[in-house]
């Protein structure tokens, strides 16, 4: 079977396809895959790491954000990216398109759809994008990576997960050393910080305050994204550069405080690390504190919005760290990280042989 995936916008559609893709070839020998990238530096950086050539769709972001002028040229850019995208149909000649959102999928999307060619689109979020919510009203099937993905009706939906890339789970000291930061590992417990793939100024803020309560001193944080190299704010503060290889990251954390991206919440679940979570509620519909709330429901971690007291956060990061301590991180420590990838394998094919989800 031949793929077309659409994959772009931020690590969090990105990587449950390079996941996807990467279980299709440990498993799959004889499919053939193309991917569909926007053209953010970002989104070149993680396909490169992956070792991954996409073709590269002239547009850098929604249409439906920025200022006038950007909506122009954003607009002008889908219209060319439909045109790209069909080209690349007619000439990889795919069974079948999988979307996984953001505004890289709309071009894949219309694309597809003159053309005649099958789609299934994935969901990450508990909360249908606007991409999702555009897809479902054109009849195309979807599944998602939780229970619930709301406002569309659970008819209209199959719940599959979210596939999640391989993670080791190492010492912490060998995995300080490889992450190669030429700096000693600070004393748990460690606190790792992560503001999803784009980065986050205002965790990064509010962890430089909090460095310097007395409250939290006991703890070391290190928050993820938020310089260019690894750098010493104070004792208990360091900042580090993104780094693709997160299940280091993931190796030397005693607990997370993460913002809530589906990508991210769902590799929490499948290493088994004990959470905090802070979605982000600028995120488009708010979908992070859907996903959050979720997430917190199935007993994977607990909630602290930016608005609550400095006290409340203290009290979540220890209690986090006393169920990791009691062996208690996650209920589904060690989840089959290849389970979302089969259902969605089955997916594809069944609809690409006609009679998959209507």
């Amino acid at each position: 079977m031949k793929i077309l995936i659409a994959a772009g916008g931020t690590g969090g559609h990105i990587w449950p396809a390079l996941s996807f893709y990467d279980w299709i070839d440990r498993n799959q020998a004889t499919a053939e895959v193309l991917f569909l990238s926007g053209s953010r530096d970002l989104e070149k950086s993680l396909y490169i790491h992956a070792g991954v050539s996409p073709v590269v769709l002239p547009i850098a972001g929604s249409p439906l954000w920025g200022s006038p002028r950007t909506r122009i040229s954003r607009s002008i850019g889908l219209v060319r990216s439909m045109k790209v995208a069909m080209r690349a149909i007619k000439d990889f000649s795919p069974d079948i398109c999988l979307l996984f959102g953001g505004y890289v999928s709309v071009a894949a999307m219309v694309a597809s759809k003159l053309l005649g060619l099958p789609l299934l689109l994935h969901e990450q979020n508990a909360r249908a994008g606007k991409v999702t919510s555009f897809a479902a009203k054109l009849g195309i099937p979807i599944c998602t990576g939780w229970e619930i993905c709301d406002p569309l009706s659970a008819k209209r939906y199959l719940p599959v997960g979210i596939p999640v890339r391989q993670l080791r789970r190492l010492a912490p000291d060998e995995a300080w050393r490889l992450l190669g930061y030429n700096l000693d590992l600070p004393p748990g417990p460690r606190v790792l910080v992560l503001g999803g793939s784009m980065g986050s100024d205002p965790l990064t803020g509010l962890f430089r305050n909090i460095s310097g309560d007395e409250s939290f001193g006991g703890y070391h944080f290190f928050v993820v994204g938020s310089a260019d190299k690894p750098v010493r704010v104070a004792e208990n503060l360091l900042l580090l550069p993104r780094a693709w290889e997160i299940d280091l990251l993931y190796s030397i954390a005693d607990v997370v405080i993460s913002r809530a991206g589906a990508s991210t919440l769902a590799e929490l679940v499948a290493i088994g690390l004990s959470s905090v979570i802070i979605p982000w509620r600028d995120a488009a519909g708010d979908h992070q504190a859907s996903n959050a709330r979720i997430f917190a429901q199935k007993g994977f971690g607990t909630i602290w919005e930016d608005d609550s007291t400095l006290e409340k956060l203290l009290f979540m990061i220890d209690y986090e760290l006393k169920k990791a301590g009691r062996g208690q991180a996650s209920p589904f420590s060690g989840i089959q990280t290849s389970e979302a990838s089969e259902k969605i394998w089955e997916l594809l094919q069944q609809i690409a042989e006609g009679r998959g989800r209507n």
